[in-house]
């Protein structure tokens, strides 16, 4: 079982999972990194992205090498780097009140998009509540993630807002959903 009362068979998709304090290795370098795992099947693995850690790009910064004009100082937003896996990808994690051509729902909150109509929207300044880009993605074959949580090597947690659109980022952040996480298990076992 994992830290959420999961069988490891049941889904992750809208869990965060957050590397366990001091443990790095060869087969799970992120130190203190959140990731959102926004899909989660036991046919198909997980994706998800890392969502506290910027690349050295901002968003308008990546919409001008894609040849868009964007002035709007929301888009000045950090371009996460979301992950080793299609890096030249870009992906939207975003309230789940604004959608694209191809938004997915992943809970009743957040959603994921990734096309080009969701720049030309934001670029046209519909954006919504909140949200992040990342480039990249992480992701896991079908029994790896659910063996590296059975392994301990994530501590998971449910997604919340307030984490997942925190304005801490980096080991702020990763420290904000570790306190939320202990607090969670402190109150599930007294």
């Amino acid at each position: 079982m994992s830290d959420l009362g999961l069988t490891l068979e049941e889904c992750l998709t809208g869990t965060l999972l957050l590397s366990v304090p001091g443990k790095p290795s060869a087969t799970h370098p992120l130190e203190e990194c959140i990731i959102y795992i926004y899909e989660h099947t036991t046919e198909l693995g997980a994706q998800g992205v890392v969502i506290n850690r910027h690349s050295e790009l901002t968003v308008d910064t990546l919409l001008e090498r894609m040849d868009y004009t964007a002035d709007s100082l929301s888009l000045r937003a950090p371009l996460y780097h979301g992950g080793h896996t299609e890096e030249n990808g870009v992906i939207m994690v975003h309230t789940s009140e604004w959608y694209s051509s191809n938004t997915r729902p992943v809970t009743n909150e957040v959603s994921v998009s990734s096309d080009t109509f969701m720049l030309e929207k934001l670029i046209a300044g519909n954006e919504p509540d909140d949200w992040l880009m990342c480039a990249g993605k992480c992701t896991w074959e079908p029994g790896h993630l659910e063996l590296e949580v059975m392994n301990k090597q994530w501590l998971t947690l449910p997604a919340a807002n307030n984490i997942v659109f925190s304005s801490a980022t980096g080991e702020k952040q990763w420290r904000k959903a570790l306190d939320t996480c202990s607090r969670q298990a402190v109150d599930r076992w007294f």
